[in-house]
């Protein structure tokens, strides 16, 4: 039993030592899957490297681990692996890319205070393009931050200085629509006349519902006035019409909250897609 136990220790000490030595082929093949796009099989390949790497040799695996994670829409762990290659990273233009590429990661994840947080903490880049990216990528989180005119700032430090008419198209048309549909406007087109503010969102449904119901109590107070008396008249009123009136400008208003919102997860995807085609 005891020789059998040092044949196997001695097997698995080869089978390290053998490993040790084979660690650069591992890496070299998961490096030609990766550039084959055989991301699968080079992330299996890199792990066994990470394992093994007790010397911490082959650090710059790190950013294609990241990018394997990317592409498959995996932030999380995408996110960690960018983390580390800024930490492991020869440079500061390459830690630079390596931060921006981590705050991408939340953007995509649409955690915006995180992205944030990341870019403000990165140092003044030497260089103009990193510098382009940041404005950029600022740009993008006070979108997703609701902040639009810090937004267009950045965005426009960027138009202005490199090709990225699509970009300033997809803003300038996303600020168009936020005029168009301003809730406040909305709102008091509903209540200059009920239910035209819905009519307008395109929910005729609604519009004609709210201008019916506050038509109604309108028309029964009178009744009642003209019946019963003008302070009976002025109770039914009171009692039905603010109820009616004031729901149906909040509706309206409520639904170009909702479709300004639609819309900005649209355009959210349309900006990265623009960024990752960079």
């Amino acid at each position: 039993m005891q020789k059998r136990l040092s044949i196997i220790l001695i097997s698995l000490l080869a089978g390290f030592a053998s490993l040790g030595q084979d660690i650069h082929f591992v890496k070299a093949h998961a490096d030609r899957q990766f550039a084959n796009g055989q991301f699968d099989s080079a992330l299996k390949e890199y792990q066994r490297v990470q394992l093994f790497d007790t010397d911490s040799q082959f650090q710059d695996i790190f950013p294609n681990i990241a990018s394997i994670y990317y592409a498959r829409s995996e932030f999380d762990e995408a996110a960690k692996y960018f983390d580390l290659a800024y930490k492991t990273a020869g440079n500061d233009s390459l830690r630079f890319e390596m931060a921006l590429k981590k705050a991408l990661c939340n953007l995509k994840q649409e955690a915006y205070l995180a992205a944030l947080y990341e870019l403000l903490d990165l140092p003044e880049p030497d260089s103009e393009l990193l510098q382009q990216k940041r404005d950029l990528y600022l740009g993008i989180c006070h979108f997703g931050l609701n902040d639009y005119e810090t937004a267009q700032e950045h965005i426009m430090a960027v138009v202005d200085s490199a090709d990225m008419q699509d970009l300033e198209k997809v803003f300038s048309d996303f600020e168009h629509f936020r005029k168009k549909y301003n809730p406040r406007k909305v709102g008091t087109m509903s209540k200059v006349l009920p239910g035209l503010g819905q009519v307008y969102m395109g929910n005729a449904g609604s519009g004609i519902n709210s201008f019916v119901l506050v038509g109604g109590v309108v028309g029964y107070a009178v009744h009642t006035a003209l019946s019963y008396g003008i302070l009976d008249g002025v109770l039914v009123l009171s009692s039905w019409f603010n109820r009616y009136y004031s729901g149906g400008f909040n509706n309206a208003e409520d639904f170009a909250v909702t479709k300004i919102e639609n819309r900005k997860t649209e355009v959210y995807g349309e900006i990265l897609d623009l960024l990752e085609a960079e």
